[in-house]
């Protein structure tokens, strides 16, 4: 899902040192007559740079190690000023770098901030400081990236952040790594990584006392899916039929992080299930008192998470929560769709580092689902939504249509505002990323004649509706593009 589509929440400030001034006035200045030139740097760049190149690395540098990207460059040293992370405080960070090896072009610097659960994402400094300004929309040049970089030299990457004043966690932990497209440089000393290929050795106190523990996990959600009677279901967004009477349930929604109830938030949500020989279908009825988008029901494949008022549905046939073969689906409050196939955990996913003009999944591919909606002004709207079964690619597990006590992966979602009030059936704990199958609810598919299961809620709570916000917007998955 999505994840806001790139590392959010932290507050940023650019460098206003005249040194930076000073690199961006050459530059441009220098624009003109490098016009032709489409990568490196041109002489005047580099004197502007001359200070962030060291033959060796100061001795007076606080915190020295050794990260091994690939054997093409190393991470040296670092130091933060003030060393304590306190909320609110700006924070200057230089890092040291030392290239030995040769690297294509483009290859840049990225950097997040996150707290101890690398998951958890509170800021991102790709595109700042005095080395990292960028040369291209999107960031997709930095002034002066590791491909740009002499052999054998220290370079000097500086760069601030704001901690946010609502900081409540005891460390924060700076990630970098050095991206190109949807390549990361391996990190060969891997007690010195985390598992994204992100080097983990740069960590700040915040002075916030440690807060309680996180809620234990509980079991995915289940419920069942009953066979409907053949041509019972009128795609009109009423569900005024009988059979949507004894459906699957999912009780109401709650919050994806830690699977709480949420009262008050604007997204308030439930769904059901059921089948028969020909389709799939939902119904969600979202308690959104004033939905919204700019999209039309003949948009091709529009960022709806991005943009709009909606629900989704992420699934993945059969029982395994692998993540691989799954499909993502998501309906807005004007009936536009968005749907893609998935081959593993976010892959394929293609294109330039701009979100616009990014690949996500096998976006060719379509569900050619069928749906309506009814909106009830100032109350609520109603999503109903059936899938072919012909649409599927062959499912690894089982049949089409399933056979009755097969079991599906599904995890449902509503959302608006991009996505800053979002959630869910089943919830991701701190797992963060709404394609990880392994936290999809479990649906199982059962005759006409079979009981469906109680109402299948995470946490059992009641529906509710009112218009606050919830507190602290949810960090989607697409916050994390490289």
């Amino acid at each position: 899902m999505s994840d806001s589509r790139r590392i959010g929440g932290g507050l940023f400030s650019s460098r206003t040192t005249l040194g930076v001034v000073a690199i961006l006035a050459i530059a441009a200045s220098a624009s003109i007559g490098c016009a032709k030139r489409k990568s490196g740097l041109s002489g005047k760049e580099r004197e502007a740079l001359k200070e962030y190149v060291l033959d060796a690395l100061p001795a007076d540098v606080p915190h020295k190690v050794d990260v091994n990207f690939d054997d093409k460059v190393h991470l040296v040293g670092w130091k933060a000023e003030p060393a304590v992370a306190a909320p609110g405080a700006k924070i200057d960070f230089t890092l040291y770098w030392k290239k030995t090896g040769d690297l294509e072009p483009d290859w840049k610097l990225f950097t997040h901030i996150t707290t101890d659960s690398t998951h958890d994402a509170l800021g991102n400094a790709d595109c700042v400081g005095a080395i990292r300004q960028p040369k291209a929309p999107d960031c997709g040049q930095q002034l002066y990236g590791p491909s740009d970089w002499e052999k054998g030299k220290i370079v000097k990457d500086t760069f601030d952040w704001t901690v946010p004043t609502t900081i409540t966690t005891p460390r924060i932990r700076v990630l970098v790594g050095i991206w190109k497209g949807p390549s990361r440089l391996q990190i060969k000393n891997v007690e010195a990584a985390d598992n994204e290929n992100r080097a983990n050795v740069i960590v700040l106190p915040t002075g916030v006392q440690a807060s309680a523990p996180p809620p234990a996990e509980r079991p995915v959600p289940s419920t069942t899916a009953p066979k409907f009677a053949a041509n019972a279901i009128k795609i009109d967004g009423k569900l005024d039929e009988p059979e949507w009477q004894r459906a699957g349930s999912t009780g109401p929604f709650v919050a994806p992080s830690d699977g709480k109830p949420q009262p008050a938030s604007p997204v308030n949500a439930t769904a059901k299930f059921g089948w028969d020989d020909t389709n799939l279908y939902f119904a969600f009825v979202v308690d959104d008192k004033n939905p919204e988008s700019p999209f039309k029901p003949g948009d091709k494949d529009p960022h709806i998470w991005a943009k709009a008022s909606g629900v989704e549905i992420m699934l993945q046939p059969g029982d395994p929560g692998d993540n691989k073969d799954y499909y993502e689906l998501q309906v807005d409050s004007n009936g536009a769709v968005y749907d893609t196939h998935w081959d593993d955990f976010r892959a394929p996913e293609t294109g330039g580092p701009s979100e616009e003009t990014k690949v996500f999944g096998h976006m060719d591919w379509s569900s050619n689902l069928k749906a309506a909606v009814n909106v009830e002004k100032g109350a609520r709207y109603t999503v109903e939504i059936a899938i072919p079964w012909a649409s599927f690619q062959k499912p690894r597990m089982g049949t089409l249509p399933p056979t009755p006590r097969d079991v599906w992966r599904v995890n449902l979602y509503s959302f608006r505002d991009g996505q800053r009030a979002a959630l869910a059936w089943s919830p991701l704990y701190r797992e963060g990323s709404f394609h990880r199958t392994s936290k999809f609810g479990k649906l199982m598919f059962v005759d006409a004649a079979a009981a469906p299961a109680p109402s299948a809620s995470a946490s059992g709570a009641p529906s509710a509706s009112a218009s606050a916000v919830p507190a602290r917007p949810l960090i989607m998955p697409r916050a994390l593009p490289k």
